[in-house]
């Protein structure tokens, strides 16, 4: 079993967190640091005062976008013209990739995500 702990003093970032393992638990002593429930994701930052994970907004964004981009530019060979594909479909693909770039642009929630690909683009 793998406890996640984080020490509350002024020489760590609050962000930043130890990854012990069961049987070193002798290295670390309730004093020095507390035991943390397991990040929900790396957009988050553990709030010692409030004593619970908290989204980094900032972070967040920047994943998404990230992630945006990566997906842009996998269904980028649906706008080529030589591309095998319906006047149609092409339609749906040019919808997609708007979605895609509206995205980041709208407010941040934790559960925010990119808008779910057609059909027409998942292989």
């Amino acid at each position: 079993m793998i406890k996640y702990y984080m020490r509350p003093d002024s020489n760590t970032h609050p962000s930043y967190s130890y990854v012990v393992s069961e049987d070193t638990d002798s290295l670390w002593n309730s004093e020095t640091c507390v035991e943390v429930p397991i990040r929900p994701s790396p957009d988050y930052d553990y709030d010692m005062d409030a004593e619970e994970w908290v989204l980094n907004q900032d972070r967040y964004m920047i994943d998404l976008r990230c992630a945006r981009d990566i997906e842009i530019a996998r269904v980028d060979k649906y706008m080529l013209s030589d591309f095998p594909i319906s006047a149609e479909n092409k339609g749906i693909v040019e919808t997609y990739r708007q979605e895609l770039r509206d995205c980041p642009d709208k407010e941040v929630f934790a559960d925010r995500i990119l808008p779910e690909c057609p059909d027409v683009c998942k292989n």
